[in-house]
């Protein structure tokens, strides 16, 4: 009897998706309005894991990126010289080191799948779907109604629903790849339930990434675009989303004021919702930008005074010295570490799924998902910083580009053509029985 330990392979993208609410909700409750002290200093321990994971396995890296991990140690050793040079100290704002090293989650991610292999996507999905629906059911449940969609009551944060993005992906491509109505059922399951908890960058980014994804799947063997799963994908659930929309308009006014809220405030993002306040946010702080483009305020950064006042009462956002807390990808890697700082973490990844495109071959569908989610996740860089779990996920997307396309690519074209010799044998056979 052999005891297979393949689902090891899941254990450390699991601890550092275990870094988002819906994972550390379980422990600390969600009552918690900032992250706890006890995640901040488990987010210590997958750094130092992931230093462990590219010591012991850096030799495995390819060349370009082992080369990518000097420059970020480099720029690591660079900036503690500067602390201990201008503070007396090696590590004078955590805050600001921080945004380098989830650099090492990432390449700790990728160095353990270069060494052990690449994990099952469908035990990630698996774990992942049961956590957030269980978060949802145990924690909010008062935000699945419809008066809590009309309230504008999230039962997610936005990290926690960009979430649902990789299990949609996950499930579509399964339906498309094996077929069956309950990974296209739970594909339609993750959609309205993306809408239903109002993220609106989560929204544009799930339009984004499934458009992709069926692009990449093209190049998927397998992978047929068939009338029959066409009908399945699209005309079916459209007829019977037409339906329930008629329904929800007559008995739920509501919820579609609400819906049209949204619209609107995604269609004037300049003038009005959340999308204003982000503008405002980067007007405030772009002088300071463009006076240090190319290597950014760095620590002196954290020492600038607040630039950004809530519009409601005229008054600083967030406390001085606390982090200037942006919501842009983008413009916190600018402010803090300049235009460096965008390629440092954008550069690599870009030109690896660049070459990947442009070599032959067949491509996985878990690779295809990987590129979709990282596409959609440079629109949803706009509204929000990264998480710690989205490093943890670019370095599987890494992993997943360097491992060589495998021969099980090639079996479904090769079952179906069994498949059919079976069957003609089966003819055969039946036409030697009835003579």
């Amino acid at each position: 009897m052999k005891i297979r330990l393949n689902f090891l392979l899941i254990l450390p993208i699991v601890a550092v998706l275990a870094t988002n609410a819906a994972f550390w909700e379980f422990i600390y409750g969600p009552q918690v309005d900032q992250e706890p002290d006890g995640v901040k200093l488990y987010t210590y321990a997958l750094f130092a894991a992931s230093f462990g994971a590219m010591v012991l396995y850096g030799r495995y890296m390819e060349p370009m990126i082992r080369n990518w991990m000097w420059v970020v140690l480099a720029a690591i050793g660079g900036l503690m010289l500067e602390s201990y040079a201008d503070h007396s100290t090696w590590m004078v704002y955590p805050h600001v080191f921080s945004k380098l090293f989830m650099l090492l989650i990432m390449f700790g991610i990728y160095a353990f799948h270069r060494r052990f292999g690449l994990p099952s996507m469908g035990q990630v999905i698996g774990v992942l779907t049961f956590v957030l629906l269980a978060n949802l059911l145990v924690f909010h449940r008062d935000s699945l109604s419809l008066s809590a969609f009309a309230d504008n009551e999230r039962g997610f944060g936005s990290s926690s629903a960009y979430l649902f993005v990789p299990i949609a992906l996950y499930c579509l491509n399964r339906y498309l790849t094996h077929g069956g109505l309950l990974a296209l059922g739970f594909f339609f399951f993750c959609l309205p339930l993306i809408i239903f908890l109002q993220h609106r960058s989560v929204w544009i980014a799930t339009a984004v990434a499934i458009p992709l994804d069926l692009l990449l799947l093209r190049r998927t063997p397998g992978v047929r675009f068939s009338f029959p799963k066409l009908i399945m994908l699209v005309v079916l659930p459209g007829i019977l989303g037409s339906l329930g929309a008629t329904a929800l308009v007559l008995n739920n006014p509501e919820v579609v004021n609400r819906l049209q809220a949204s619209m609107d405030d995604m269609a004037n993002a300049d003038k009005q919702g959340t999308g204003s306040w982000r503008l405002k946010q980067l007007e405030s702080y772009m002088p300071l930008v463009q006076e240090r483009p190319l290597a950014g305020w760095r620590l002196e950064g954290f020492e600038v005074p607040m630039q950004f006042y809530d519009p409601s009462n005229d008054q600083p956002m967030w406390a001085d010295r606390t982090g200037h807390h942006f919501h842009n990808f983008y413009l916190d890697r600018a402010f803090y570490f300049g235009i460096i700082g965008i390629l440092m973490v954008l550069l690599v990844p870009i030109v690896r799924i660049v070459q990947r495109l442009f070599q032959r071959g067949p491509m996985r569908p878990d690779t295809a998902l990987l590129i979709a989610y990282f596409g959609c996740l440079l629109v949803f860089s706009a509204s929000y910083d990264w998480s710690t779990y989205h490093f943890g996920l670019l370095g599987l997307l890494l992993a997943a580009l360097g491992e060589p396309e495998p021969r099980f690519l090639a079996l479904p074209a090769e079952e179906e053509a069994k498949e059919e010799a079976a069957e003609e044998v089966e003819i055969v056979n039946k036409s030697y029985i009835t003579v």
